[in-house]
């Protein structure tokens, strides 16, 4: 794969190097996409560089001080992206990198002791656990359609995991029905990416579409043949939510986090759901698994009726 550039931040030590090399190496074959396996080389090389010149000189010497001088270092720095302060949640995820670093080498025996064992992390606080809905309060939902269209915004929430702009700026060109494809041709910031249908989405999509009628472009569209806007949509869900005597607030937001969290229950890798629901980040995915032992409970009990 190819490297991201470097910049300024050149190695001196070339076991530093090969260490870099391995670790991306690993993370593509634990299943990182690319670009994900980039973003750790480069979070990981900036450490390197600072071991270098401000700490243990050798990363395999590196101790729990070293760490902690570390994310200071880090904390302090102006941000990349517009030279503002860094939040929290970056400097927690340069250490979990760093963190991935060790562990690798760990695995590899380059390093003998973990600095992480009696490193605390600082773990950024989290609102309220995401309230997300069972399998069967998703049949349920289904079961309570009674137009075509609803079972295709069922579809397209959950089945696709669609965030709210995304569902709303659909066109019918993106709905590759012969192919079994979705197009997000402009998600969360301005990213394309491919979403397989699965066969009852497709089978959903497809009965809608054969119904369509008009020169709107839209895909999705309400009973006056505009084009349905998010308001619209919040207003279906909610009201198929009713039908269903389902008390939760039902939203786009809560059908996507129910998908993706069904997803990762039924142990579907982390890096893949990411993948479908068009993440940059991977510990933006993983905040969809910290769902409280009563939900998921609820979801396995769910699945096995």
């Amino acid at each position: 794969m190819a490297r991201p550039r470097t910049r300024i931040l050149n190695l001196e030590r070339p076991q530093h190097e090969n260490y870099l090399r391995g670790l991306v190496d690993e993370l593509v074959t634990l299943g990182y996409a690319e670009k994900s396996a980039a973003s750790h080389h480069w979070v990981a090389r900036r450490f390197l560089c600072w071991t270098e010149k401000h700490g243990a000189a050798r990363v395999e010497l590196t101790k729990r001080t070293d760490l902690e001088a570390y994310r200071t270092h880090v904390g302090a720095a102006p941000s990349l992206r517009d030279g503002g302060p860094v939040s929290d949640k970056t400097v927690y995820q340069n250490m979990r990198t760093v963190q991935l670093l060790f562990d690798y080498l760990l695995r590899i025996g380059a390093a003998t002791a973990d600095p992480f064992a009696t490193f605390r992390m600082n773990q950024p606080k989290r609102g309220a656990a995401r309230e997300i809905l069972t399998a069967g309060e998703v049949r349920a939902m289904y079961a309570a359609c009674d137009r075509l269209g609803e079972r295709a915004l069922l579809s397209l929430t959950y089945g696709c995991g669609l965030r709210v702009g995304e569902l709303e700026r659909l066109n019918a060109e993106d709905v590759r029905l012969t192919d079994g494809l979705l197009v997000v041709e402009r998600g969360k910031n301005a990213k394309r990416r491919l979403i397989p249908l699965s066969a009852g989405v497709l089978r959903d999509l497809k009965h809608y579409d054969e119904r369509r009628t008009g020169r709107e472009p839209a895909f999705l569209r309400h009973g006056r043949g505009g084009r349905l806007r998010a308001h619209t949509a919040q207003k279906w869900l909610k009201r198929l939510a009713w039908r269903a005597m389902i008390t939760k607030a039902v939203s786009v937001h809560v059908m996507r986090h129910s998908i993706a969290s069904h997803l990762l229950a039924g142990g579907m890798p982390v890096e893949e759901v990411r993948v479908f629901l068009g993440h940059a980040l991977l510990a933006t995915t993983e905040r969809y698994t910290r769902v409280g032992m009563e939900q998921l409970t609820q979801i396995v009990g769910d699945g096995t009726d």
